[in-house]
């Protein structure tokens, strides 16, 4: 897990300003850092970890590197790294199944000098080309230099779960994991996005497309590769290519125990095997732990594979709680509790601190580079407790929720889809679960429309009403979207609040073979009972305590934002929000030229205000208000 950066031009390039650029990023990698250059440059032989490999190639290259040391801890684990005198890479992840790839590969005849996943993503290109990215598990985001084909090849796993941006013109292309490395190198020309800022306002945050909040910075996208000469990457637009994608089943296939029964235990043995492979490192392992069936599950599995290989250390888990008055509608720690005393593990709890918010939450604007859609104080906190122990890897549960149908925002689309009479038979289960029936009685009564009056006749209905999703687009459908989109933005956060700490963040429920295995498994499993996740459930059922696996109050991680921001906290959102209330994007936003009460905007618009205006203040602190 490192950051990474690189310059590839038609002029010189500058040693100083690809440092400043690694600088930048120190904290996805302290552990050491790293410099490549083709030839021609004669002030880059000072710099720390600068490799003696300078080919000539058609354009100036110079790759920078920083170092958070998880596999292979020696020095034959640094990058930039080269094989056979001809490929080089800066890379950014973790291949989980290395060790795998590394005997099939030693079968075709390459030999290795140290252990780490770098080498082998080298040998892999070498030895199957752009076919080798459908061989790696993990996450990933690199380039690899061809330096007898002058050629590039970059590519990103397959949910991006690590970041690449670039900006690129005819004369230059720079790319970097945070956006802040490359606004230090001068060469990059870019502003505010008005009309990101005001679409994040109106409608929440948007990280999937390859848009960002800087004008003339690029994201690259998600399962996704470049190859091509250098020639073609400054004179012809980028256009990668797909390497990955997924069909869900979208059949109408009605529930079947003995078939619930099998599809559990599958989905119960690749998640264990996809926690296996993530639990290789040669650094302390912990996790993080809310309280819900997601953490929990990964904790049991982390705990079970910690036997079965005789391990003495107890786990670490790690959760933000909220024990102050007022804040207690947010904690889980009965449950964390709970879970800690069941698996006999090392529990590290952490309360947020009111008065540190102001300028804790100054620091996660900084570290996201684009205004989230809350404060993220759950998760920074949780990653700040963790970077207080020796643990440097944590496994984590984001994805399980759009893969499962775990939001009950997903009962209404289910009740509405369900054949009726069925719908009417599950409706007592789920009128158990709390805040269900708010989702289910109209999902309801959306399926008695279909029958009476048609799918177009109750669709247009619902957008009279301001419903936005098309209720009749099959659920697992809908579940991959959000897989691809919504779970992008917490993919995005996950990444940034523990990278700041320098942490590195493992997703078991994003192992592709998981993902894949789930879309294909009938909604039916998934929306059973009147549960969500029901296969989840199931599978844990017995292993986990029956007030964690059957749990009725999804929390889902949540933040006293509306204690904190009603309260404590009020004179200093508007104090914060005003400071710039004469900036160019706050007069677009409201053209009255006025910001309006912040007591007649609803909670989660206060926030993205708050969220633009320290953006603007830590990105773009002189704005010209005038233009």
């Amino acid at each position: 897990m490192c950051g990474i950066t690189g310059i590839i031009s038609k002029n010189i390039i500058n040693s100083d300003t690809l440092k400043r650029m690694n600088d930048e990023i120190k904290h996805r990698g302290p552990d050491g850092e790293g410099f490549f250059f083709s030839y021609g440059h004669t002030d880059s032989q000072g710099l720390p970890g600068f490799i003696p490999f300078a080919p000539e190639l058609s354009h100036s290259v110079g790759l920078g590197h920083r170092r958070l040391a998880i596999v292979d801890l020696s020095p034959a684990g640094h990058q930039p790294m080269t094989l056979n005198d001809r490929y080089v890479i800066t890379y950014n992840g973790e291949i989980y199944n290395h060790a795998e790839l590394r005997t099939e590969l030693e079968a075709l005849g390459f030999t290795f000098k140290s252990h780490s996943d770098t080498e082998v993503i080298l040998a892999a290109y070498a030895a199957w080309g752009a076919e080798c990215l459908n061989k790696f598990n993990g996450m990933w985001s690199f380039v690899i230099i061809d330096t007898s084909l002058n050629k590039i090849f970059i590519s990103r796993d397959r949910f991006g779960i690590k970041p690449f941006y670039y900006f690129c013109n005819s004369h230059q292309f720079i790319f970097a994991s945070e956006i802040k490395s490359l606004t230090t190198n001068p060469n990059v020309v870019t502003s505010p996005d008005i009309e990101y800022c005001i679409d994040y306002y109106e409608n929440g945050v948007n990280v999937e497309g390859t848009r960002t909040a800087f004008k003339s910075i690029l994201r690259f996208p998600p399962a996704s590769f470049v190859e091509c000469s250098l020639d073609e990457l400054l004179n012809q637009s980028l256009s990668p290519k797909r390497f990955w994608d997924v069909v869900p089943n979208v059949s109408n296939e009605s529930f079947s125990e003995s078939k619930a029964t099998e599809l559990a235990k599958e989905y119960y043995d690749i998640l264990e095997d996809a926690v296996r492979l993530r639990l290789r490192a040669d650094v302390k392992v912990g996790s993080a732990l809310s309280g819900g069936l997601d953490s929990s599950s990964i904790v049991y599995l982390v705990n079970q594979l910690l036997r079965k290989q005789q391990s003495q250390d107890k786990q670490e888990t790690f959760s933000c709680v909220y024990k102050t008055p007022g804040t207690e509608s947010c904690d889980e720690s009965k449950y964390i509790d709970s879970m800690a005393s069941e698996l006999e593990v090392r529990s590290n709890q952490i309360e947020p601190n009111v008065k540190d918010i102001p300028a804790e939450h100054r620091r996660v604007i900084y570290a996201m580079d684009h205004p989230p859609e809350s404060s993220c104080m759950s998760a920074w906190h949780t990653f700040m407790r963790v970077a207080d122990s020796d643990v440097t890897v944590t496994l984590d549960g984001q994805g399980a929720d759009e893969q499962l149908g775990g939001y009950l925002g997903y009962i209404f689309v289910w009740f509405a889809q369900m054949p009726l009479v069925q719908a009417i038979k599950e409706l007592p289960d789920v009128l158990q679960i709390t805040g269900a029936w708010r989702r289910a009685l109209p999902g309801i009564m959306v399926n008695i429309f279909k029958s009476l009056f048609g799918k177009s006749i109750t669709n247009s209905l619902l957008k009279k009403f301001g419903y936005s999703w098309d209720p009749f687009v099959p659920l697992n459908e809908i579940l991959l979207n959000h897989t691809k989109t919504d779970l992008v933005t917490l993919i995005h956060y996950a990444d940034r609040t523990s990278m700041a700490f320098s942490i590195e963040s493992r997703m078991p429920f994003m192992d592709y073979r998981l993902v894949e295995f789930l879309a294909s498994v009938p909604v039916a499993y998934k929306l059973h009972g009147g549960w969500t996740k029901y296969l989840a459930r199931r599978a844990f059922s017995g292993k986990l305590p029956d007030e964690i696996v059957w749990r009725k109050d999804k929390m889902g991680w949540p933040i006293p934002e509306n204690f904190w921001f009603n309260g404590p906290l009020k004179d200093w959102m508007e104090r914060t929000i005003s400071s710039v209330k004469s900036c160019s994007w706050m007069s677009k936003l409201f053209p009255s030229g006025s910001i309006p009460d912040l007591s007649l905007l609803s909670m989660t618009k206060r926030i993205r205000l708050l969220n633009l205006s320290v953006w603007f203040q830590e990105f773009f602190p002189v704005v010209d208000s005038s233009k």
